[in-house]
């Protein structure tokens, strides 16, 4: 009879396990697929994606919990569209990750481009941006992109403080990205789009690619070439 129970116990225990190991493994692909999600500008499906507690969120030591990384991927995505009362409203849900922060204090920038304020409630607005940068570089201290950003928003408040009727200025990318094509206009999170140079002329412009490997095949061998003389 024990050992009908101690072998009922043990199938329990690693069907347990095996659950466990299967909604986390479920989550990290959730995890993967959004970060591909991001890169490719397929944002449609990320609303679905909901941070919820996981194995790794039990585990000892530093890392970081995979329930973070769907929010940072919301939070990410959420900026880049737009919602940036979205993105300020997350950091308030426990303690906020330093990719999070960050990205909420772009988004309290962005937002305060929008506010049609000027003059002293500009430079109130401003300084509620610097307090979110500040936090940022709290939980980062080498965050560089933070420190740069920090300085950014400060040297603009110093401009808007000494104007009495001065407010911040607007940018297009602050209301969302809008696509142009296939791809949407204006920077993203790759960065700014490419293009050629303004004084170039485009029929000057060779593009090379790369041969297919049947034409390279087809390509006769190299010659060797005449002997090097040593020199010295």
């Amino acid at each position: 009879m024990n050992t009908v129970i101690t072998r009922m116990l043990i199938a329990v225990a690693l069907a347990v396990a095996a659950w466990l190991s299967w909604s986390e493994s479920k989550l990290a692909a959730q995890v993967a697929d959004a970060r591909q999600d991001i890169a490719t500008f397929d944002l449609d499906n990320l609303d679905a994606i909901t941070p919820r507690s996981s194995l790794s969120d039990y585990l000892p030591g530093e890392r970081r919990r995979l329930s973070d990384d769907v929010r940072i991927a919301k939070a990410t995505v959420a900026y880049w569209l737009g919602r940036y009362g979205a993105v300020a409203a997350d950091t308030t849900d426990g303690e906020a990750d330093a990719a999070i922060l960050l990205t909420a204090a772009n988004a309290a920038y962005r937002e305060a481009q929008r506010d049609p304020a000027v003059g002293p409630a500009a430079v109130q607005r401003l300084d509620g941006v610097l307090q979110a940068y500040a936090s940022a570089l709290k939980a980062s201290p080498r965050n560089v992109e933070a420190a740069y950003n920090y300085e950014y928003v400060a040297r603009i408040r110093d401009q808007v403080a000494r104007s009495p009727q001065g407010r911040i200025a607007g940018s297009k990318a602050a209301s969302g990205p809008v696509m142009g094509g296939d791809l949407p206009a204006g920077p993203t999170i790759h960065g700014g789009p490419g293009a050629p140079p303004p004084d170039a002329k485009m029929e000057e412009l060779q593009t090379i690619a790369p041969m297919e490997y049947g034409d390279r095949e087809a390509q006769p061998e190299a010659t060797p070439g005449a002997k090097r003389e040593r020199k010295g």
